[in-house]
């Protein structure tokens, strides 16, 4: 992998209530193996319930996430990495976000990543960012267990560019990761934005040192996924 570096990591978090029951969707409009999936990892079906493909009235948690990060001068790319389909099937949103703050460089979005977009998505980005990239990582779980009646919806906003900074990606891959001996933090979840998330903390914390090398791990219910991180100057990691 290229060196990769992170500058700026901000995120946007929100419990998400609007979901249905699943026998509001036909069945061909949701993948099976993701239905399967989910009823494996603990739900039952009569349980199961649906995000809300509606439109809502609350703001965007990618429009946060890019305000946090911040509209450059320049004309560096966006990139919108979604973690599934069924919201924005079309990346509509990613036409109204450059609207809106008036982007000035491409726009590029990715799609059905799934579980993997925040770690898998980056050997896209070794070749897709030019010198520097805004990269908006969204998560928003498809399915609920009604018995909770939520689900986490979050972004994750990342400035990244090619060669040295403050937070350096070294690798990522699909599949279990490699055993890693010199790794300080291991941070796991099931969603494209977890890991990053506690990321996020720990840096908020202060608890990351210098040095420090960080392994995220994605184990969703069908894909698992994971990248490895150093971190050269923690406190020049920009964080919102």
């Amino acid at each position: 992998m290229a060196d990769l570096s992170i500058t700026r990591l901000c995120a946007a978090v929100r419990t998400h209530t609007d979901y249905l029951p699943l026998r509001a969707f036909p069945d061909d409009l949701l993948p099976k193996q993701r239905v399967e999936a989910a009823i494996q990892e603990g739900i039952p079906q009569e349980h199961l319930i649906v995000v809300n493909p509606a439109d809502s009235d609350l703001p965007e948690l990618s429009d946060l996430a890019l305000a946090a990060v911040g509209v450059p001068d320049d004309d560096q790319p966006l990139f919108l990495i979604r973690s599934g389909p069924l919201r924005d099937p079309m990346v509509t949103l990613l036409a109204r976000m450059v609207l809106k703050f008036g982007w000035r460089g491409d726009d590029i979005g990715i799609t059905h990543l799934d579980e993997l977009g925040g770690t898998v998505g980056f050997e896209l980005l070794d070749w897709a960012v030019p010198s520097v990239a805004t990269v908006l990582i969204c998560d928003e779980p498809v399915f609920a267990d009604a018995r909770v009646g939520t689900g986490r919806f979050a972004t994750v906003g990342l400035r990244v560019q090619q060669g040295p900074g403050p937070l350096r990606v070294l690798n990522a891959g699909e599949g279990a990761p490699r055993s890693f001996s010199d790794v300080e933090w291991r941070f796991t979840g099931a969603g494209a934005c977890d890991g990053w998330l506690d990321v996020h903390a720990a840096l908020s914390a202060g608890d990351i040192a210098d040095g420090d090398r960080i392994l995220l791990h994605t184990k969703g219910p069908l894909r698992e996924g994971w990248l490895l991180a150093q971190v050269v100057d923690a406190a020049a990691v920009e964080l919102a």
